[in-house]
């Protein structure tokens, strides 16, 4: 806060006194203003209420903060349920999924699917659409009927897209699907696609 103290001169000897007492006011004849600078605080004789923090690197450009990612985007470790009935294809498909940093469960059945989807939430089912006891449209249904939030996570794969049925479900649902045969970097992509649906 900024002081004011007030002097006036001596008409006589010409010196400058302080005015003491009364009100001091600048219209006044004779009355000069000061502005005297806020008193700092001496640091001796008590504590330091406020401590100073310098910036030894401020001509240095600010590292950029680096920001979790959203809960939607998967990341490494997460854990993905792979479906198909074929052991060759299965075993590929879950080996380029364990090189993209997934924990992979893969079995060759709804059946089993189901079993596993039961025990634990997956982040991702990647699912054919074509499967003995329990095929693609039956496994996603009994899914969402017990995990209603794992509907937008599936990635569907099939050679029959041309089958009324099936393509009346992958519409109904607004599926991700893979049209067999496919290559794998198109698994990537549908990938992304799943998680631009949960974002």
């Amino acid at each position: 806060m900024t002081h004011l103290e007030c002097f006036k001169q001596d008409r006589a000897t010409g010196g400058i006194g302080r005015v003491s007492g009364g009100t001091c006011l600048a219209n006044l004849p004779g009355v000069v203003l000061v502005r005297q600078p806020p008193s700092m605080p001496d640091f001796r004789h008590g504590p330091v209420e406020k401590t100073v923090t310098l910036d030894l690197d401020a001509g240095k450009a600010a590292m950029p903060a680096i920001e979790a990612p959203p809960e939607h985007v998967f990341r490494p470790g997460q854990r993905v349920l792979l479906l198909e009935d074929r052991d060759d294809f299965r075993e590929v498909l879950h080996d380029y999924l364990v090189s993209r940093y997934f924990q992979v469960t893969s079995v060759p059945s709804g059946v089993e699917g189901l079993r596993e989807i039961l025990k634990d939430p997956f982040d991702l089912i990647v699912c054919d659409m074509m499967m003995p006891e329990l095929g693609g449209e039956m496994f996603y249904w009994a899914v969402t009927r017990v995990r209603p939030a794992a509907g937008q996570r599936f990635i569907f794969f099939t050679g029959h897209q041309n089958n009324p049925r099936i393509k009346f479900f992958f519409e109904r649902v607004k599926a991700t699907v893979l049209i067999k045969p496919f290559k794998l970097e198109a698994l990537d992509v549908a990938i992304r696609e799943v998680v631009r649906k949960l974002a």
